[in-house]
């Protein structure tokens, strides 16, 4: 029997869950799915007796409740000082189908600012973004128009479809966007009104509250690539966290909204 014949050891990964432990000639022998870390897998190679969280994707992906997530994350005018009003200068977003997890479709924009047009040398160092960048582009109006276009395009806003915004925090929707909306009398599209703020779900999944992306992510043993307070890098940084969660069994829903 499958059952006794695994040599089972409770064990702790980098992020506190329990896994089974299994002898490499189970694995080897057997065609057979294998409870490891709370569901049925498809046996990992014989080198992985000790599953660590990256083997988590061996695993199906937990079904969710939406068809996409638009993992989002701004980066905006800033200083030593806090700049009044800070504005969007990129507005990247990632289109995640649920099903397998994978990115699917990008938008990526540089936005120009209205009011304090000129990067401040504080901004370029944390962000990468230099003022040629931004130069020229649209401004948060006409980049909200185009946002939306490619929703339409990506068929996201399709009649019968569901999606939820995926950020690191709460200030992209919460207070950036709304803040910056209100400064220029424009509306914040009711779709962009709620939204999954990651950390909440990770420390749901992990039992450890993250203190920011390069913490989640040496949680759950992923590497980080590109760089940080780079927009996109960090959505595609965010999509590796999203999908362990996944993986883990999680399904995520909304956590929170503005009105």
């Amino acid at each position: 029997m499958l059952l006794s014949a695994l040599r089972t050891n409770a064990a702790r990964t980098n992020s506190g869950l329990s896994v089974i432990a299994a002898s490499s000639e189970l694995f080897a022998s057997s065609n057979r799915n294998v409870f490891v870390a709370g569901r049925f897998c498809r046996p990992p190679p014989p080198q992985l007796m000790f599953p660590s969280p990256s083997s988590l994707s061996f695993c199906t992906v937990a079904k969710q409740k939406f068809d996409y997530f638009l993992i989002l994350d701004f980066e905006a005018t800033c200083d030593k000082t806090p700049l009044q009003p800070q504005e969007i200068i990129e507005f990247p977003c990632l289109k995640v189908n649920t099903t397998s997890m994978d990115v699917e479709a990008t938008f990526h924009r540089y936005v120009q600012p209205r009011v304090n047009s000129q990067l401040t040398s504080f901004c370029t160092q944390l962000t990468g973004i230099v003022q040629d960048m931004v130069d020229g582009q649209p401004d948060i109006e006409v980049t909200l128009q185009l946002f939306e276009k490619w929703l339409r395009d990506e068929a996201v806003l399709k009649d019968g479809r569901s999606f939820a915004f995926v950020t690191c925090g709460d200030w992209d929707l919460n207070s950036m966007l709304p803040n910056q909306c209100d400064y220029f009398k424009l509306k914040v599209p009711d779709y962009m009104r709620s939204w999954i703020n990651i950390k909440k779900p990770f420390v749901n999944v992990t039992g450890i509250w993250p203190k920011g992306l390069l913490h989640m992510m040496s949680i759950v043993d992923l590497k980080h690539q590109g760089r940080m307070h780079s927009g996109i890098d960090d959505c595609h940084n965010l999509a590796k966290v999203l999908k362990v969660l996944a993986q883990r069994g999680y399904m995520l829903d909304i956590t929170g909204q503005k009105t």
